[in-house]
This record gives structure tokens, C-alpha cells and sequence, in this order.
């Protein structure tokens, strides 16, 4: 465009020339046909007078879903030459969202600093990269374009972020807390939602405390019950007196059609942050937890005592790949007979104790949790509201009663889960 009407006024003022013939349209003419010469060789000086710099302290290795994260550019013009236009384009990951116009036009003057900041808002989980794509220098008449950041090989720019999925702060819930199976007896008219875990501290099997002696772990120590009696308390190291908690993640995570595919990955991120946030709720009430995953074609289980375990399952979380089809599966969906065969060395394997979550629940699905029921398993679930699940359905809930005791939480797209997982 730049060229055509450049053309449009050289033949207009040739025209105006040719036909009135005065000094001063002779003039203009000259300086018409001449400009493209030297805002070539004004764009070339300012190519090498602008010096540009990534701040990195703004960078943040990694951040929660919904959490903002940022980066700042600065450029500056070491000479007396003001630099007319710079074009610069930020890098705009799938899962993160800018705050603001991620490509910038700017000028600036003589000997002039201007600094450029840009945020983003994270979307959904994963790996990203943030920083700057490309910088560019355009002359005053938009014929030509450099690149400054290849230039001057600034392409280290470039920073990898990692957004986390968000843990919610859940209230203590005996249902999770507890084998549920203790609690969900109907002929006893005990009711989850009565039960106050906090009272069964002392006493109840497999959570007795004592008082804290030199040489316990500090990660034993439960600081809730330790700032009630004004001493520490730690757990007694007798086996625990029951299971870890086995924390399942189905897999399968069925896409259907192309309009939903973006549904899908919501619901992937809405049940990676029910499993960390129940996982964190655990483990600050001072129980072990087993997360099973899928990965790579295997089962894989990973133990977290404390904090820091957490920060590592986010991080595996972050980067996990669900099927999109129950056709991809080369093993069992849940790792029934693994747990089976591990639980059953030496130990009793009625004390399972484990909670699904998934993003799928169907009729399989539903069928192997029967079938760990069947082997004296306290199975609950988790899982997420759509159109495919059956949890809704009349045969789903003319069934259940019938099967042994499993809480459900059901989590749509829009709730919150804290408020949901209670």
C-alpha cells in the first residue's frame, strides 16, 4: 500500500511539475524522488543505534492456572537519529492469555529509553514460552523492514513458563480423610457429612499422637492438633494402622467432536485440579497419599508425604497427556490388578481405600469400580459433569444403592471446587 501511494504522489507532483513548471514544485519533486534513498539509509543507522534487552527477572519459572506472570522490554536509541516506527511481537502461547496488545508499535527519540511490558493471564495447564518473536525496524515510508532481534540475536528472549494446576483450599472432609467404608454405614445411620475428623484424633485407629520427642520427623508433626493442646503432637509410627490413600486418575478423556475439543481440555484441567487439591488437603491433615498415572504406557504410582511431593505432582501434571480414546488404552484403564498384586503380599487387602477421579465416567468405567468393590475395596469417585457421563442416568441410580458404599462428588465446568468437594 505504502508503495502504491508513494507512486500516486511521484506521478501527481511529475504531473503538477511538468504543466506549472515552478521552482518550488521542482523542489518538491527532487526530495519526492530522492526520500526513498535516505529513509533507506535512516532506517540502516537506526538499526544499529537501537539497542534492546529482555528483563528477566520478570520471568517466572512457573505459575498457577489464573495467575499472572509478566515481561518487560526495554529498548533504547544511542543516537541523534529519532527511530520513526518498531514493530515488536510477543510471543502468545495457546495457554496463556495477554493483557494487553501483544504487538506494539513505538518510536522513540534521540538518545530516548522506553520500556514495554506485557502480561499474561494463565489459561490452562502446560508448557509455554513467553518473550519477544521478532523486533522490527520500518522506515518513515513503510518501504522496508529489519529485523533487530535476528540482527543482534536476541531469539534468547524467549523464556519457558510453567502453569501449574491451581489448588484449592478444601476444608478437612472425614470422607477423604478416612477409609469411607468405616463411615458410610447405613445400618449404623452414620453420616458423612456429621462425622467431624477432628474428633477421632485421639484414639481412632491408625491416628494416634504423641507428643513430639527430638529426633521426629518435622513433617509428622500435625501443627492444627499441636496449636490446640499448645504441645506437638506427632503420629505414631505403628504402621499408620491403615492404608495410604490411593489417588486413581482415569486416563481417558474422550474428545468426541472438533467443537469440543476445547471442552475437553477443560475438563482435563478441572479434574488435575481436583486431584492435587485433594492430594494437598491429605497431606496437610497428615496422611500418605499414592497417585496413580498412566504414563507412557504404564502404571506408574507416586508417594507424597509433604509439600514439597506436591510441588513435584504439579509439575508432572502440568505436562500430562490424557487418551482421547479408550482405543489408545495398551493397559487395564484402572490399576486394579497391580494394586491387587502389591496389596496382597503379606498384607490384608480388604483395607484398600481409593478414589477415582475422572473426566469420563461411562459404563466401563463404572464396571471396574464394581469390580474393586468386589474385592473389598472402598472405592470413591470424582469425577466431572458432561454430556457423555452415565452418574445421572435412572439405571446409574437404581443400581447404586445396591453396591457397596461410594461417596461421589460431581464437579461442572463452572464450579468451584471447593465448594463442591465438601
Amino acid at each position: 500500500m505504502s508503495y502504491i501511494v508513494y507512486l500516486f504522489m511521484l506521478i501527481g507532483m511529475f504531473l503538477y511539475t511538468y504543466i506549472f513548471g515552478d521552482e518550488t514544485s521542482m523542489l518538491m519533486l527532487y526530495m519526492l524522488i530522492f526520500s526513498p534513498i535516505l529513509s533507506l539509509i535512516l532506517s540502516i543507522v537506526s538499526l544499529r543505534s537501537l539497542e534492546i534487552s529482555i528483563d528477566e527477572k520478570v520471568h517466572a519459572s512457573q505459575v498457577e492456572k489464573g495467575g499472572v506472570v509478566g515481561i518487560s522490554l526495554f529498548l533504547r536509541n544511542k543516537s541523534l537519529i529519532p527511530i520513526s516506527l518498531i514493530d515488536i511481537s510477543f510471543i502468545v502461547p495457546e495457554n496463556l492469555f495477554p493483557l494487553d496488545n501483544p504487538n506494539p508499535i513505538v518510536s522513540l527519540g534521540p538518545y530516548k529509553t522506553q520500556i514495554i511490558n506485557l502480561e499474561y493471564r494463565a489459561k490452562y495447564r502446560g508448557i509455554a514460552e513467553i518473550g519477544v518473536k521478532d523486533i522490527k525496524i520500518r522506515d518513515f515510508l513503510g518501504f522496508f523492514r529489519f529485523s533487530v532481534s535476528k540482527r543482534q540475536n536476541k531469539v534468547e528472549g524467549a523464556r519457558e513458563i510453567t502453569v501449574l494446576n491451581k489448588i484449592s483450599q478444601l476444608k478437612m472432609n472425614s470422607a477423604f480423610l478416612l477409609d469411607s467404608a468405616q463411615f458410610a454405614n447405613e445400618d449404623e445411620g452414620t453420616a458423612l457429612s456429621d462425622f467431624n475428623f477432628l474428633n477421632c484424633l485421639n484414639g481412632e485407629p491408625g491416628y494416634e499422637f504423641r507428643e513430639y520427642q527430638p529426633g521426629d520427623p518435622l513433617h509428622k508433626v500435625h501443627w492444627k492438633l499441636s496449636a490446640k493442646t499448645d504441645v506437638f503432637m506427632v503420629r505414631k509410627d505403628e504402621g499408620r494402622g491403615i492404608p495410604r490413600k490411593k489417588l486413581i486418575l482415569d486416563p481417558v478423556v474422550i474428545k468426541g467432536a472438533k467443537q469440543k475439543a476445547e471442552s475437553a481440555g477443560e475438563r482435563e484441567d478441572k479434574i488435575l485440579d481436583a486431584l492435587i487439591s485433594v492430594a494437598d488437603m491429605l497431606i496437610k491433615a497428615g496422611r500418605d497419599v499414592e497417585v496413580w498415572l498412566l504414563e507412557h504406557g504404564e502404571w506408574m504410582s507416586y508417594l507424597i508425604k509433604d509439600r514439597e511431593q506436591i510441588v513435584r505432582m504439579q509439575h508432572r501434571l502440568a505436562a500430562y497427556k490424557f487418551l482421547p480414546s479408550k482405543e489408545r488404552l495398551s493397559k487395564e484403564r484402572l490399576p486394579t490388578s497391580i494394586i491387587t498384586m502389591h496389596s496382597g503380599n503379606g498384607r490384608i487387602f480388604a483395607g484398600g481405600d481409593a478414589i477415582v477421579f475422572t473426566a469420563s465416567f461411562d459404563n466401563e468405567l463404572s464396571e471396574i469400580m464394581k469390580g474393586m468393590q468386589e474385592l473389598k475395596m472402598t472405592v470413591d469417585l470424582v469425577a466431572i459433569k458432561h454430556a457423555g457421563n452415565i452418574i445421572k442416568s435412572a439405571g446409574w441410580e437404581k443400581e447404586q444403592p445396591r453396591a457397596a458404599k461410594m461417596n461421589q462428588w460431581i464437579i461442572g465446568l463452572g464450579d468451584e471446587i471447593s465448594e463442591v468437594l465438601v
